[in-house]
């Protein structure tokens, strides 16, 4: 495949790597996919190094999606201490071109692509790319951007996950008042995420005085599809609840008339809960602000993968 590029998609946990072309037809292909934990290795270069001896190519160009924001070319992680840039990329690979970017514009270029078959409808209504579109998700952290209306469309990455926490429930103040004496600042992302999880479970756990059984979040969703009545299930209602106050918060904060998009792993994971959760209402119901909020449709991302895409994109499209 002497005309593959390859792309990443690094999160603060795993990292995939795949080779990605430009079909006839025009659509983008991604080619012999691998995941890498992102803790086994010391720099990212180490991983790309591993994938390219493994694979036995070398592509010319390249594009990398990360988790952190990017400064002039480089992108500095947020939950990984790994500083990246295209530079550095260039000289170390040989490659001719080399794009890094934050791995929500990543997302939000290939939102704009996939079909409509690739979403979960959760308020109805046809997301308009002609007006502002907000997309967000869980996953190590909580991951921002905005698309604004233009040809191509002009994707805006942002920190807004470090935005402090908005409790809107008497258990949800509780949560914050047990974190908050543990940690100090409590964002979006400390409650709104992968690790976001499972420290409201476990501190919910420690509010009604009950045992952490679970360890990890992927236990806790388990446990809540297995029993409803358990602190787990309760646990993940919560977290879609918060979720939906963070996603309208969002979409008044963009102006996201267009729509609000939600993506990741961890959105995925729990879109089953959601209809169980006060989500539409934690979403629309904003005294004074309601009427703004009542036409912005809402969508999952269950398309896999779609980061990779979207990086794909960006280095394909100028060909």
């Amino acid at each position: 495949m002497p005309s593959s590029i390859l792309v990443g998609d690094v999160g603060g946990t795993n990292c995939r790597l795949a080779l990605a072309e430009r079909t006839a037809l025009g659509t983008i292909e991604l080619h012999h996919s691998e995941r890498f934990s992102v803790k086994h290795y010391q720099h990212f270069h180490d991983v790309v190094r591993e994938y390219l001896i493994s694979k036995k190519v070398k592509p010319k160009q390249a594009a990398f999606a990360f988790a952190g924001p990017k400064f002039d070319n480089e992108i500095r992680m947020t939950n990984v201490d790994w500083i990246v840039s295209e530079n550095d990329l260039i000289n170390e690979f040989g490659f001719s071109k080399a794009v890094v970017l934050n791995d929500f514009v990543a997302m939000a270029n290939g939102a704009t692509v996939i079909p409509d078959d690739g979403f979960e409808i959760l308020i109805s209504g046809k997301v308009n790319y002609n007006k502002p579109v907000a997309v967000l998700g869980p996953g190590t952290g909580l991951g921002v951007s905005c698309i604004l209306p233009g040809r191509p469309p002009r994707i805006i990455s942002t920190e807004g996950g470090h935005s402090s926490f908005s409790p809107q429930s008497e258990i949800e103040i509780s949560i914050l008042n047990y974190w908050q004496k543990k940690i100090g600042y409590v964002s979006s992302e400390t409650l709104i995420s992968g690790p976001g999880l499972f420290r409201v479970y476990s501190g919910l756990c420690s509010i009604l005085g009950k045992p952490t059984v679970c360890t990890r979040e992927n236990e806790i969703v388990a446990a809540a599809e297995a029993n409803p009545n358990s602190i787990a299930r309760q646990s993940v209602i919560i977290f879609c609840n918060v979720l939906a106050t963070f996603a309208g918060n969002v979409a008044f904060t963009t102006g996201a008339t267009g729509g609000v998009v939600l993506a990741g792993g961890v959105t995925r994971h729990i879109s089953s809960f959601i209809s169980e959760s006060n989500f539409v209402e934690r979403f629309q119901s904003r005294g004074h602000g309601t009427w703004f909020m009542q036409d912005i449709p809402v969508r999952i991302i269950k398309a896999h993968f779609v980061a990779l895409y979207g990086a794909a994109a960006m280095v394909l499209t100028n060909r």
